[in-house]
């Protein structure tokens, strides 16, 4: 049992930080239009947060975190540039319960619990890249 709690608390706990940017990822710029001139290298998702670590995580983190694991994959396939395409920000407001006489539950008191972004990556020239 004991065992089990200190995994649920460090699991909560990872919760708390965005995710981080791997090497060469810093470089991958994104972009609201698709840039000129450049070669589509494939589609791109980052995601995190969920309503069990929410209470632990700021907004920011949790909306940064999702930015960082999409440039993460862009940069592992090559690509430097990404076009959202979507984005998606869960949220609630405050604590709700819910149930009967078999079950009970309860959701997150936190604002957003959960950012995903899906985008186009791309590979740009540098020079490309800066008229883009």
């Amino acid at each position: 049992m004991n065992k089990m709690l200190s995994l649920l608390l460090t699991a909560s706990l990872m919760g708390c930080a965005a995710h981080t940017l791997s090497d060469g990822a810093e470089a991958v710029r994104i972009l609201d239009s698709e840039p000129e001139n450049c070669t589509f290298i494939g589609e791109v998702v980052g995601s995190q947060g969920n309503w069990l670590t929410a209470d632990y995580t700021s907004d920011k983190n949790i909306l940064v975190g999702a930015r960082n694991q999409a440039k993460n994959q862009a940069a592992a396939i090559g690509a430097n540039v990404i076009v959202i395409k979507k984005s998606v920000d869960n949220s609630n407001e405050g604590v709700s319960a819910y149930g009967d006489s078999d079950f009970f539950g309860v959701s997150s008191t936190k604002g957003t619990y959960s950012s995903t972004l899906i985008g186009d990556a791309f590979k740009c020239t540098e020079m490309e890249r800066n008229r883009s």
